[in-house]
């Protein structure tokens, strides 16, 4: 620490060990900025003193001029003078900065340890403005291999910031935002960095929004992303999923007779090993006609089949649904998702990135697809068994999978595969990253068990609200700051860094997909008369078929 760090202000008024606030030289400093002042605190046997570097953090600056009082602008603008045809002053600013002190490190400490400031900040004191090799030593501390590079800080593009990445995998991390605020620029770029460890990652892709990697793929060092769509499986460990599905699905599920009758065909139909579910709905189907009944359960058979039915035709539908969409991505090779019970190493591996394709299926199926997934692998962890490594799970749009009890969706099926693996995880290493536009709208426990937060730029007063509930170190100046952030400009905070910053994502340009997302829909429009299909479509055979598998569905319903 013998750099000449420059004189940009002094310390005024009443202090305390948290805070404190300076007249900022006009133009030497902005908000987030990294600060420092040398001072004496006792020792400690309290005999004598030593000198150390108290660091803080600028929250914000007020500027007022008090050669310009408010009377004087409103006699400028009742009277229309310049204000130049006048003795008032417009060049004695003064700038006001207050700090958030974050520690103080040991004068001729190289490593930077940082201890928490327990004497108050001395008045009058110089406050310092740091070169860039002291501050990059500061955040990073003790130096740490296993760091991972995100950006820089938003005030000083000079300072790069990588973060540890062991709290990540090891205690989760949420990543909060706006849609446009820079969500998946974040995402990308820590999946990465890890995949550049040559770490395993899972990826819960419910729109597609993460297939562009498959499309980079030789950006990334094994080269090894493999594109997977559904297939669920039922067992004797998960056939409660099926009676989640027919409760849900059917907007009441069964009476007491109807689950009576059910119950009594599932122990009469075989689960040895795994089926398909729609295999299985249809085994289940075949076995509820022939069971011969007494007259009180004889009613029940049609309605509990045509339940089944009606469970088997919207599965079919979102089965299409997806096929139709991979279809349409032919650029992409999709592969059935592997049985996690049984094939687990095929979904986990080192060096290998597997993303989960769910673009088709509704809300519902896709939770509970995510939590076979999930409750399979992290039983293989849990085992200590070796079969799979250690990995990590992205999770997009995580407001479906773990929805807060004011949704309503109290009973999806993934909210308690997800609360295990995030109060358990730490042990097995099955890390989590939870990504959502909606805050308020997800699980308050589940995602305050996260120890790290990168929070994007939020508008919402409700989503708001719930950051601050959840994230019990931020400060007000911080929150307000939420709705004027840029995108990819954010606070992070929690394990993964020394103390809360302001930073700016770096964005992967060689990333960013080529053929999918922002597609010009208004220009499609415009051409949309003049294409050949737009003046055949009544006649075409996709018409066709989608009217006859509509009119398929409405006798269904009807009978």
């Amino acid at each position: 620490m013998k750099e000449n760090w420059e004189s940009i202000g002094t310390v005024v008024g009443n202090t305390n060990t948290l805070e404190y606030a300076f007249i900022l030289k006009s133009f030497k400093s902005r908000v987030g900025d990294i600060v420092a002042l040398k001072m004496r605190i006792p020792s400690e046997d309290y005999k004598a003193t030593k000198q150390v570097y108290v660091w803080g953090r600028i929250s914000s600056i007020e500027r007022v001029n008090p050669f310009f009082p408010f009377e004087a602008a409103q006699e400028l603008s009742d009277t229309g003078i310049n204000l130049i045809d006048t003795v008032l002053s417009n060049t004695r600013d003064q700038l006001q900065a207050s700090v958030i002190v974050l520690g103080y490190t040991h004068e001729d400490d190289s490593n930077y340890s940082l201890y928490p400031v327990t004497y108050p900040i001395e008045p009058a004191k110089e406050v310092l403005f740091p070169p860039t090799n002291a501050v990059s030593s500061l955040l990073q501390g003790e130096r740490d291999l296993n760091s991972i590079f995100i950006g820089s800080l938003i005030s000083r593009g000079d300072v790069n910031l990588s973060i540890r990445a062991n709290p990540i995998v090891a205690r989760h991390m949420a990543i909060l935002a706006m849609t446009g605020g820079g969500k998946t620029v974040a995402s990308r770029r820590i999946i990465r960095e890890f995949a550049n460890k040559g770490y395993p990652l899972l990826i819960i892709d419910p729109h597609g929004d993460y297939l562009s990697l498959a499309e980079n793929a030789g950006n990334f060092p094994s080269n090894d992303i493999k594109l997977f769509y559904p297939y669920v499986k039922l067992s004797e460990s998960n056939e409660y999923i099926l009676k989640t599905l027919i409760t849900k699905m059917t907007k009441g599920g069964l009476t007491e007779a109807q689950q009576e009758l059910f119950d009594m065909a599932m122990e009469r139909t075989s689960l040895e090993g795994e089926i398909g579910i729609r295999s299985y709905i249809h085994k289940l189907d075949g076995i509820i006609n022939s069971i011969d009944v007494d007259g009180r359960l004889v009613r029940s058979k049609g309605a509990v089949r045509r339940a089944l039915r009606f469970v088997d035709n919207k599965l079919e539908a979102m089965e299409r649904s997806n096929q139709q969409l991979r279809s349409r991505l032919d650029m992409f090779s999709f592969l059935e998702l592997p049985d996690p019970s049984d094939e687990p190493n095929e979904i986990i591996a080192p060096g290998q990135i597997s993303i989960l394709y769910l673009g088709g299926y509704d809300h519902l199926t896709q939770s509970t697809i995510v939590s076979i997934l999930m409750d399979n692998l992290f039983e293989h962890r849990a085992s200590m068994a070796n079969i799979i490594p250690p990995f990590f799970t992205v999770i997009e749009e995580a407001h479906n999978f773990i929805p807060s009890h004011s949704e309503g969706l109290g009973s999806t099926p993934s909210i308690e595969s997800i609360r295990r693996i995030i109060t358990e995880g730490r042990k097995f290493g099955t890390g989590l990253l939870l990504i959502s536009q909606r805050p308020s709208r997800l699980d308050q426990t589940i995602l305050s068990q996260c120890n790290t937060f990168l929070i994007l730029r939020l508008v919402n007063p409700k989503d708001q609200n719930f950051v601050r509930q959840v994230m019990e170190n931020l400060s007000e100046s911080d929150a307000k700051m939420l709705p004027s952030f840029g995108p990819g400009q954010g606070l992070i905070s929690g394990q993964a860094v020394r103390f809360p910053l302001l930073i700016k994502i770096q964005m992967d340009k060689d990333l960013i997909p080529s053929t999918l997302g922002d597609e010009n829909f208004i220009s499609q429009v415009e051409k949309w008369g003049d294409s050949p299909e737009a003046k055949t479509v009544s006649k075409s055979k996709a018409m066709i078929e989608f009217l006859e598998r509509k009119n398929k569905r409405g006798k269904k319903r009807g009978q």
